[in-house]
C-alpha cells in the first residue's frame, strides 16, 4: 500500500517542477525579449524629452510645475535611467539572455564542434540536383587525394579531413564558418559585459565640472553625478555637491581666439592644465574641447569659458635717468597694489581698455602712499611707450608689454572605470554580429570513386545563391583535378 504521504509528496514536486519549468521557458522566449525591449524603448522616451538630474545644472523642479514635478517625483521621471522601471528591465533582459543561452547553447554546440560523417552513395543521391556536380578524372586515388588535399586547403576553412582512403576510393570533407552558429551567443555575453562595466560605472564613477579662473589652481570639483562607491570626499566648508579631487588642477594659461569676422564669437580656445600633487609637477598638457587631460583615470575636457572682468597686465618700470640700468618687470592684476622699490612707488591699476580714444589698449593707473590714494590717476598706453614719460614729470615711467583679458576656463570632470569594459562589449558585439550576419557554416565533400568524382555541399541557413557558388567552386575543382580531357557531367 503507497503511504499517502508520499503520494501527496510526488505530487507536490511534480507539480512546483512544472512550474518551475514553465518559468523557465517564459524566462527564454523570444517573445519576452521583444517585450522587454519595447519597454526600455519607451522608458527612454523621458529620459530623452525630460530633463534629468545629474546631467543638467538646471534643477527639474524650477523648469516645470508643480504638480508635474511631484509627478515627475512619484515615478521617477526625472532619473529615468536609474529608475526602479528601468534597472529592472534591464536586470529582467540579463536574465533572459542567459536563460535563451543556456537553452540553445548545448545544441549549437554540438553542431559546431561534431565530426564529419562518411557520407554513402544514397546520401549523395539525396542532395538537390543543382548542389551536385560530377565529372570524370584520370588521376589516380592517392594522387587525386594529395592534389585534393593541397587544392581546398585555405586559411578561411578547418583543416580537410579525409574520411576514406581504401580501394580506389577517397573522401574529403572541410567546413567554412562553423563557429557562426554560435556567434549569437558572443552579442548575448558581449551585451551582459556592456552592463557589467555599466554597473562598474554606476557604482565607482563621477561626473561633475570645475571653473578655474587662468593662473589659479583648484583641488575641488562641482559634482553631478556620483556612485555610491565613488570614494570622494567632502570639501569643508564647501558647498553640498562640492568634493576634494585628491590633487591640484592649475590652469596655467588660457587662450581664446575670436574670428576676424565675427569678434565676439570663439574659434577656438585652449587651456593649459598642470596637476600637482603636494606642490610638485605630476603631468602637464594643452587641453582643447577633443583632446582631453587624463590623470589616475580622470578625463578633463575642455567645456567651456568665461570673462572675469579682469586684465592680466606685464609692464617695464623705466627710471629717466638710467633707462637701460634701472627697468623693473611687473606681471599685476586690476586692483592688486603692487610696488617699484627702485623709484620710491606704490601703485594699482584701475582700468583697462581695449582702445582709449582710439589711441589703443590702454591701463589706468593710481599711485598710492601709506595705502591710499595720492594724486591723480594716469593712463598708460601700450601702443606709445613714450606717452608715460611725456604727460608725467616723475623720475620713472612705465611702459605697457602686455595687456591681456583674463578668462576662466570651464572644465567637465568625468571618471569613468566601467569604460574598459564595456568598449570591449561593443567590441565583442559588433564581431558577433558581423559573424552572425555575414558568415554561415557550409560543410563541403569531396568524393572519388575509380575516376568517378562526385562534389557537394550543405548549409545551414541563407541559402541564395548557394547553388551558384556551389557550381563556381566545382569548376575551380575540376580544373585542378580533372587531367583527362573535358568530359565532364554535371547532374
Amino acid at each position: 500500500m503507497v503511504d499517502p504521504g508520499r503520494r501527496r509528496w510526488e505530487n507536490l514536486t511534480g507539480m512546483m517542477g512544472h512550474f518551475v519549468d514553465r518559468i523557465w521557458d517564459a524566462l527564454a522566449s523570444v517573445k519576452l525579449t521583444i517585450v522587454i525591449l519595447v519597454g526600455l524603448l519607451v522608458l527612454a522616451v523621458p529620459g530623452t524629452v525630460v530633463l534629468q538630474y545629474n546631467v543638467s545644472n538646471v534643477d527639474p523642479g524650477l523648469q516645470y510645475g508643480y504638480n508635474f514635478w511631484a509627478f515627475g517625483q512619484a515615478i521617477q521621471l526625472f532619473t529615468a535611467y536609474h529608475s526602479v522601471w528601468y534597472v529592472a528591465l534591464v536586470v529582467l533582459l540579463s536574465i533572459n539572455l542567459i536563460a535563451c543561452s543556456v537553452n540553445r547553447w548545448p545544441q549549437m554546440l554540438k553542431l559546431a564542434i561534431a565530426k564529419p560523417v562518411l557520407w554513402s552513395q544514397e546520401t549523395f543521391a539525396r542532395q538537390e540536383p543543382t548542389h551536385v556536380h560530377k565529372w570524370k578524372t584520370s588521376l589516380s586515388a592517392e594522387k587525386f587525394r594529395e592534389e585534393a588535399l593541397a587544392v581546398v586547403a585555405s586559411p578561411f576553412a578547418s583543416k580537410p579531413t579525409v574520411l576514406k582512403d581504401s580501394s580506389g576510393s577517397v573522401q574529403i570533407f572541410w567546413q567554412v564558418g562553423r563557429w557562426s552558429r554560435i556567434a549569437n551567443y558572443l552579442v548575448h555575453t558581449s551585451l551582459l559585459v556592456i552592463f557589467l562595466g555599466a554597473i562598474v560605472s554606476a557604482l565607482y564613477g563621477f561626473e561633475g565640472a570645475a571653473n578655474i579662473p587662468s593662473g589659479d589652481a583648484v583641488d575641488t570639483l562641482i559634482v553631478f553625478k556620483e556612485g555610491k562607491e565613488s570614494g570622494l570626499q567632502h570639501a569643508e566648508g564647501g558647498l553640498v555637491n562640492e568634493k576634494l579631487l585628491g590633487f591640484r588642477l592649475r590652469a596655467k594659461d588660457f587662450r581664446v581666439k575670436f574670428y576676424d569676422d565675427f569678434p565676439g564669437r570663439p574659434e577656438a580656445f585652449t587651456t593649459r592644465l598642470q596637476v600637482l600633487e603636494d606642490g610638485v609637477p605630476m603631468k602637464e598638457q594643452s587641453v582643447t574641447v577633443n583632446e582631453p587631460l587624463e590623470y589616475k583615470g580622470i578625463r578633463f575636457y575642455q567645456a567651456s569659458y568665461g570673462r572675469m572682468n579682469n586684465y592680466e597686465i606685464q609692464l617695464r618700470a623705466i627710471l629717466r635717468d638710467r633707462p637701460l640700468e634701472g627697468q623693473v618687470f611687473k606681471k599685476v592684476r586690476l586692483g592688486e597694489p603692487f610696488s617699484l622699490p627702485n623709484m620710491k612707488a606704490d601703485l594699482v591699476a584701475l582700468q583697462a581698455l581695449g582702445d582709449v580714444q582710439g589711441f589703443g589698449p590702454g591701463v589706468q593707473f593710481q599711485s598710492l602712499k601709506a595705502g591710499k590714494p595720492d594724486g591723480k590717476p594716469f593712463w598708460v598706453l601700450k601702443d606709445h611707450q613714450n606717452f608715460d614719460f611725456d604727460s608725467r614729470k616723475e623720475s620713472y615711467g612705465l611702459v605697457l608689454d602686455e595687456v591681456r583679458e583674463m578668462f576662466y576656463t570651464g572644465l567637465q570632470i568625468a571618471y569613468d572605470p566601467g569604460a574598459p569594459i564595456y568598449w570591449w562589449g561593443c567590441f565583442g558585439m559588433l564581431l558577433g554580429t558581423f559573424y552572425a550576419l555575414f558568415m554561415t557554416h557550409k560543410k563541403y565533400y569531396l568524393n572519388y570513386d575509380n575516376g568517378e568524382v562526385l562534389f557537394t555541399g550543405t548549409i545551414h541557413r541563407l541559402p541564395f545563391g548557394f547553388a551558384q557558388a556551389l557550381e563556381r567552386k566545382a569548376t575551380h575543382l575540376r580544373g585542378q583535378l580533372s587531367a583527362a580531357p573535358d568530359s565532364q557531367a554535371k547532374g
